[in-house]
């Protein structure tokens, strides 16, 4: 297994325009990577919405073209 290559734990970058932040791969199934960010309350642009302790998770599926290994 090459230091590149991406497995479930890894934190990636989403190659979507628009999409802030760090990703956790979570599951790698047929090609497709679901991935998760936890939602703090606090966005990187610096923008607050006043909620604490959310158990939101932002969720994606996606094939590795659209993310990259940090």
């Amino acid at each position: 297994m090459s230091d590149n290559e991406i497995k479930v734990g890894d934190l990636v970058r989403v190659l979507i325009v628009g999409m802030d932040g760090y990703y956790t791969v979570d599951e790698i199934s047929e090609g497709i990577y679901k991935v998760s960010q936890p939602y703090s309350g606090m966005s990187s642009r610096g923008h607050y919405a006043g909620t604490k302790g959310s158990t939101y998770k932002h969720k994606l599926e996606l094939p590795l073209e659209k993310i990259s290994k940090t």
